[in-house]
């Protein structure tokens, strides 16, 4: 308890003071970290692998952003997201056993190797943000897969509550600063647009759903606990204004296609982030989708300046 107490002395003071990233999340946010490899330092802030990472954004995902362009001071990070995950696999499961949730990343990764702040990766409260991005695997497989006895919107609920839970545990390991992000507009990912109207609209309203129970859940977090800082960035709103008008901001503007994906780049990895297939009406960066469900850098790089504003 001493240490705890310890590293939760002061208060977030700003973007600027943030020297630790600790990120929990899903394919969005993965760069394939590994605790057994090696920790963050200056040579690579991610400690492992190599940047970018093992990212689904053909480049770069905003948590790569985050941490080595839109930072003001050197930040160390530690990203323990991991594909496909959900809450807990217990109330929606994964379509894989070995993918690890949010529980998983917490109980199996965080809490034993990193919440006591250890030489390799000493944070404190004050100069560490905590970051979660959930829910996009949640909707979609609550959608795709139904729980047997009870809606979506009953499961969905669980599995929210669920999520405050663990991220209380988060807290009581010395976390005093939370950045969540909420539930881009998948429903205009093709893998979803593809199975028609019924489809989109059962998952636009599971996203309502969705993105406001985890805004209560950020205001209860900070009225549960006074001495948190909160961030909620509103990843829905910038997806839907940046596919709607890609030049909405000067890092998206060579978005060409913002509904659909070219299936060479989904068969074939290109071979850099801005590769041309002769089979693809465009170079892989001017789509919005990469493939069926994951959006290509250019908005995370946009994703990750807004964070960085909203923090400062």
């Amino acid at each position: 308890m001493e240490q705890v107490e310890e590293r939760v002395q002061a208060a977030f003071a700003s973007w600027h003071g943030v020297n630790h990233l600790i990120a929990f999340g899903d394919s969005y946010t993965t760069t394939g970290f590994r605790v057994n490899g090696e920790q963050p330092r200056p040579a690579n802030p991610f400690g492992n692998p190599q940047y970018p990472g093992l990212t689904t954004s053909n480049g770069p995902n905003w948590i790569d952003f985050l941490t080595t362009t839109y930072n003001d001071t050197f930040v160390k990070t530690v990203n323990f997201a991991f594909g496909g995950a959900t809450v807990d696999q217990a109330i929606i499961p994964q379509f894989l056993p070995a993918i690890k949730s949010f529980k998983d990343q917490l109980f199996d990764f965080y809490l034993p190797h990193y919440s006591a702040a250890p030489v390799s990766f000493p944070w404190k409260a004050s100069d560490t943000l905590f970051t979660f991005f959930f829910g996009i695997n949640d909707v979609h497989t609550a959608i795709l897969k139904p729980t047997p006895g009870a809606s979506t919107a009953q499961i969905l609920t669980t599995a929210v509550a669920r999520y405050a839970a663990f991220i209380d545990v988060v807290y009581h390991s010395g976390a005093r600063n939370f950045l969540f992000i909420n539930v881009p507009p998948v429903e205009r990912a093709p893998t979803v647009t593809i199975k028609g109207a019924a489809e989109v609209h059962a998952h636009a309203e599971a996203i309502v759903q969705w993105n406001r129970d985890v805004s209560a859940l950020t205001t209860n977090l900070t009225t549960t606990y006074p001495d948190v800082t909160t961030f909620l960035f509103d990843a829905n709103s910038l997806f839907n204004q940046v596919m709607d008008e890609p030049c909405s901001y000067e890092e998206t503007c060579a978005l060409e296609d913002t509904s659909a994906s070219c299936e060479q780049y989904i068969r074939n990895n290109p071979a850099t982030w801005y590769s041309k297939d002769p089979a693809c009406r465009y170079a892989v960066d001017h789509y919005f989708w990469l493939n069926m469900l994951h959006p290509t850098f250019r908005i995370h790089n946009v994703t990750a300046k807004l964070i960085a504003q909203q923090l400062r």
